[in-house]
């Protein structure tokens, strides 16, 4: 308290603006022990824009828990009193270990007798009628409880980005979720949370407002169907495998979707979406057995596909799959693709790499490391391209991250191999090289053949402007010395420095 009334002149010189951003910092409990200070710093902390409300260190006995709640409480009755709208909220509560589970111990809060479920209701009740904009909300429910979707925070007027992250716990949507008004969220986040629900896709198209649809880590659905005439962004992220076999999109207003998505029962698994303007498209994952896309994609700026196969699968297994129709629609409309080396892999293997990609202009290629055995396979796919401008062949940080815990990355590095020459890639006759104005290698040793793939580009690209190699420290004072004979002084070089992993060494 001497700290805070010690500050008390300087606080007080301090524009509106200033303070509120310098509480905004400040914890509940540090908002209720400023407020003694004087009068201006009560006014402040009362009607700060800003609050967050967490009982996470209160919850190791009852009578904290009570205090704390009784606090919380009375700070929202000031707030209340004076009027003050609370723009951006968020709230953090853990009702395990609550006095519904002390063996329904009934003790009042104040003059209440009060649930903490009813207490938090009543919390969100008021935020949502004094103009919240922004609301993060993450509760942990009573053992064997679910959680349950808070519907009524919806009917805000004002709300306009909801996050409600159920921590691993059962989500609810009840069946009547029609709401009484229209709904003006334009945002929403749904983290960690198990949706057994069959409700849930008739909860997304009651948002006619809806404009980012944002799932991470959602388990327990096993098909998504959103239709919606708002949606603009949608990003479904599960990095492990889980239950969902479909995802149908119908949304005329799409521009970026990102999807991650590893089906554990790949068996029977569909992807369709349906749209017009989309921009961005990524897709993480597995493939799919059924793959189909509608509309007009003649804005696509970019298209990134990561598909790889499960671990210990062949790639015979996937032929019913429909990967290689997702590839030419791509091609046809990105202004700029972006592929995973072992979806070329799965593309090869099949027999899908007749198609000519006449339309590519800009490509990267993520891969782990160009070993004997992806040369062939990356040259196949290099030749249906006729118009490249822009090349970039690198190892992602993912990627090497994946290979590297499969143990593949240091057998792919062994000494054996390298046994891709220039000439080797002069015999493939790419015809886009007169076209390449740019292009961006790594190099991981000073000779193997990622070395000799940029020999072969500076001799033949004619038109070669800008040539960056990405290699490690190590590598940068010596890699000049064995291209001089194959530069250009038309090409200028960059380098990019990268560390060199443990599997290098």
């Amino acid at each position: 308290m001497q700290e805070f009334a010690g500050m008390d002149d300087r606080f007080s010189a301090l524009s509106q603006q200033l303070a509120f951003h310098i509480l905004s910092f400040l914890n509940i409990e540090d908002l209720g022990q400023l407020m003694l200070v004087s009068r201006r710093c009560k006014s402040l902390c009362v009607s700060v824009p800003c609050l967050t409300v967490d009982n996470r260190n209160y919850t190791h006995n009852l009578i904290s828990r009570q205090r704390f709640n009784q606090f919380v409480d009375k700070f929202f009755v000031l707030r209340s009193n004076s009027g003050t709208k609370t723009p951006h909220f968020t709230l953090v509560w853990s009702f395990q270990g609550s006095r519904c589970d002390q063996k329904k111990k009934r003790k009042k809060i104040g003059n209440s007798a009060d649930t903490e479920e009813s207490l938090v209701a009543k919390w969100l009740s008021k935020v949502s009628l004094r103009g919240v904009e922004r609301l993060s909300i993450s509760l942990v429910p009573q053992e064997g409880s679910p959680n349950y979707f808070p519907r009524f925070v919806l009917c805000s007027k004002s709300l306009k980005d909801l996050k409600f992250c159920s921590n691993n716990c059962v989500l609810k949507f009840t069946r009547s979720f029609s709401l009484r008004f229209p709904s003006g969220l334009e945002s929403l986040t749904l983290q960690y949370a198990r949706i057994p629900d069959k409700f849930f896709s008739d909860a997304i198209s009651e948002l006619y407002s809806l404009k980012s649809l944002y799932l991470y880590e959602c388990v327990g659905l096993k098909g998504i169907y959103i239709q919606s005439a708002s949606l603009k962004q949608l990003k479904i992220i599960n990095e492990k495998p889980v239950e969902l076999c479909h995802l149908d999109v119908i949304a005329s207003e799409l521009e970026k979707i990102f999807v991650t998505w590893y089906p554990a029962d790949f068996s029977r698994t569909s992807f369709q979406i349906t749209c017009s303007g989309l921009q961005d498209f990524v897709w993480y994952g597995y493939p799919v057995n059924f793959y189909h896309s509608e509309g007009n994609w003649s804005d696509l700026q970019c298209a990134a596909l990561y598909l790889t196969l499960p671990p210990g699968s062949e790639v015979g297994s996937f032929s019913r799959h429909d990967v290689q129709y997702v590839l030419p629609r791509l091609e046809r409309s990105a202004k700029f693709l972006r592929l995973h080396a072992k979806t070329i892999e799965i593309l090869f293997k099949l027999g899908h790499l007749t198609t000519q990609l006449d339309a590519v202009r800009n490509l990267a290629i993520d891969y782990c490391f160009l070993s004997d055995d992806q040369v062939p396979i990356i040259a196949s796919f290099l030749k249906t391209i006729s118009c490249l401008e822009t090349f970039y062949l690198t190892s992602s940080p993912t990627v090497v991250q994946s290979c590297f815990k499969d143990g593949k990355l240091k057998a792919a590095m062994s000494p054996e191999g390298f046994g891709f020459s220039v000439e080797y890639w002069e015999t493939q006759e790419l015809r886009f090289i007169d076209e390449l104005k740019k292009a961006t290698v790594e190099v991981h040793r000073e000779e193997g053949n990622d070395m000799e793939l940029v020999k072969y580009l500076l001799k033949h690209a004619r038109g070669l402007e800008y040539l960056t190699i990405v290699c490690a420290p190590s590598l940068a004072s010596s890699i000049p010395g064995r291209l001089s004979s194959y530069t250009k002084v038309s090409t200028k070089f960059n380098f990019c420095l990268r560390p060199q992993t443990d599997a290098c060494n």
